[in-house]
């Protein structure tokens, strides 16, 4: 594959980069870059809207999408959504690191969501400010809270595992939940 050459301007320097198969890499050794990560999904699986994608294309800094009209935003994923030696999951976005949620995603109970509508912050019609994560875990339209990427389930220091479902960075509102297994660790 022929290298192509590209030239990101960061901050007052230049990083020289060159597009090899499966990656970026720094001519200048300054930053190793991944190749840009298109997703339809922001970290937390909030879908994006509609005309809007997860795309980091020359912004290095951070991914992010809109993902309503309201101009709601969140961060997207630019690295595989894993464990990665931690008790959380967590992904790159960018050069910093957000909580996500995996590919396998299930509601507070341990139910698979389903895989066309996983969890994520949706609003409901009557109020579209108050957006709760949640998903779809059944074609018979049965659904349940699921945990928001900034608070996977966990005990956080009390007897019982919780996380928060609510979007908004106050997170008020709380649940009971199942933890996932992690065999990793």
């Amino acid at each position: 594959m022929m290298n192509i050459a590209i030239v990101l301007s960061v901050l007052l320097f230049e990083i020289h980069c060159i597009q090899a198969e499966d990656h970026i890499h720094s001519t200048d050794n300054i930053l190793p870059l991944p190749l840009p990560y298109v997703s339809k999904f922001t970290s937390g699986n909030t879908k994006c809207r509609g005309d809007d994608i997860c795309n980091d294309s020359l912004n290095i800094t951070s991914s992010w999408c809109y993902t309503d009209y309201s101009d709601n935003w969140d961060y997207c994923c630019t690295s595989k959504c894993d464990y990665n030696g931690e008790k959380f999951l967590w992904c790159q976005s960018g050069v910093f690191w957000q909580y996500c949620g995996n590919n396998r995603t299930t509601d507070i109970q341990g139910r698979a969501c389903l895989e066309t509508y996983p969890c994520g912050a949706h609003s409901n019609d009557l109020s579209p400010d108050d957006a709760y994560y949640w998903c779809y875990v059944d074609l018979d339209g049965n659904w349940d809270y699921c945990c928001a990427p900034h608070t996977p389930c966990s005990f956080y220091s009390k007897n019982y595992a919780w996380c928060h479902v609510e979007l908004s960075s106050a997170g008020k509102l709380w649940k009971k939940c199942k933890p996932l297994e992690n065999d990793n660790l």
